[in-house]
């Protein structure tokens, strides 16, 4: 299977739909895409089913940003930055 351009039916871009991807979807059978992946993700976080993001203040360095669950009083809770940085600092240790 030679890889597919698609055209989005929402923002009218051409998308490659990888021979990988068509893989997948065939396993899954499932339709092939009409949306570009990044009209997909949209719709995905507009729908119900969403997950939820939390707006929170990071407790290190102050910058506003938003976590997939809901903070706890007295506990500690870092924007991705901060995390992502933590989790490497750690992980060498």
């Amino acid at each position: 299977m030679p890889d597919l351009e698609i055209k989005c039916l929402h923002c009218k871009q051409v998308f490659v739909f990888t021979e990988k991807e068509q893989e997948v979807f065939y396993r899954n059978n499932w339709h092939q895409p009409q949306y570009c992946p990044k009209c997909r993700s949209k719709k995905l976080m507009k729908s119900e089913n969403a997950p939820k993001k939390f707006e929170i203040i990071c407790d290190h360095c102050g910058k506003k940003d938003l976590v997939p669950f809901q903070p706890k009083v007295g506990r500690e809770v870092l924007c991705r930055n901060c995390h992502e940085a933590l989790r490497a600092k750690t992980r060498y240790l």
